[in-house]
């Protein structure tokens, strides 16, 4: 069949449209770290980088839920999974688990969800259910989900190269992934290797605050440059002097042209 509508299909591209703009491309900002830190930016942070115009926010229940008004002119991505906290020793491996489902992010009014995953890691299979059972739920009811891919985990138990980090964005995606966020290879033109390997958006993740805010921008039209889907910065935009200015200048980066032109 040449063509075959779908009420879940349709919800997806519906969805899709209001985080990604018309040009394939987006500018996400992270305000999710506080959950594992229980502390972070001023919560009402938010406001004041929704102001500046980004394609969407990724945001935990709590910010999604007390400030819905910033979210009326750009995306809700909801950040579905959580549990280890950095209140006690460390971690060893992968203790993460869902805490929403997507009945709970639609009702939120979520445009999309985000957990992490782990391929590569020694226990991996862990978070790559996680992914599975969750792309199950959001397919019933067209959420997109988008997988944050972190080869090894965070203690790195593979190396994040260009061949680590373009085979765990495969994996996510053959899992169901419907984008993915992970970070771009230490040479960043081998981003378009990555690419090459990953039929969804692909959005880079912004790593520690940038010595300047210059170096951020310009990092971001570097990544976007060499192929990437997008950006989804956290610390880089709303640790900025001014979130409002720093939010508009990534916006740029990201897409060629300043907001609304």
């Amino acid at each position: 069949m040449e063509y075959v509508s779908s009420a879940v299909g349709a919800g997806k591209v519906r969805r899709s449209s209001r985080f990604m703009g018309a040009d394939g491309r987006a500018l996400l900002v992270a305000i999710d770290l506080q959950s594992a830190t229980g502390k972070g930016p001023a919560l009402d942070v938010v406001e004041h980088v929704a102001a500046g115009g980004p394609d969407g926010i990724l945001a935990t229940w709590h910010i999604a839920r007390r400030y819905p008004g910033a979210f009326a002119r750009c995306g809700l991505v909801l950040r579905v999974d959580g549990a280890v906290t950095l209140m006690g020793d460390p971690q060893e491996g992968d203790d993460m688990h869902l805490m929403h489902g997507a009945e709970q992010a639609a009702i939120i009014g979520a445009d999309a969800v985000v957990l992490m995953a782990f391929p590569g890691m020694n226990d991996e299979v862990r978070s790559l259910r996680r992914l599975a059972a969750l792309v199950g739920e959001c397919e019933k009811i067209g959420m997109p989900v988008i997988a944050e891919s972190i080869p090894g985990g965070w203690s790195m138990e593979v190396p994040w190269d260009t061949e680590h980090i373009a085979w765990g964005a495969r994996v996510c995606v053959e899992i169901g992934a419907d984008a993915v966020k992970t970070m771009a290879p230490p040479d960043v033109d081998d981003l378009g290797r990555v690419m090459e390997n990953c039929e969804v958006p692909l959005f880079v993740l912004g790593g520690p605050k940038r010595d300047s805010e210059d170096e951020a921008v310009d990092y971001a039209r570097r990544v976007v440059g060499a192929g990437a889907s997008g950006i989804a910065f956290g610390r880089n935009t709303w640790g900025a002097a001014e979130p409002t200015v720093m939010v508009r200048r990534l916006y740029q980066a990201v897409h060629g042209k300043p907001r609304g032109r």
